[in-house]
């Protein structure tokens, strides 16, 4: 298993090469605290496997990029 962020339950995806992480604003509990914009190869030790979300991102990314290149 890869534990890189697109396969983190932490990740929000943004667009194909970009996503936040949501572990501070989970620990802190408050709805307004930054959500610091991560890669979606980036590394961490605050990871956790998503499970099936990575397949459900993998194939979101796909089709964007189908959809950008004619």
């Amino acid at each position: 298993m890869k534990t890189h962020c697109l396969s983190c339950k932490y990740y929000k995806i943004h667009d194909a090469l970009s996503g936040s992480c949501r572990v501070e604003k989970l620990a802190s509990g408050k709805r307004n605290t930054e959500k610091p914009v991560v890669k979606a190869e980036s590394r961490c030790d605050k990871w956790k496997d998503g499970g099936q979300t990575y397949y459900i991102r993998l194939g979101w990314i796909r089709n964007l990029e189908k959809k950008i290149s004619p």
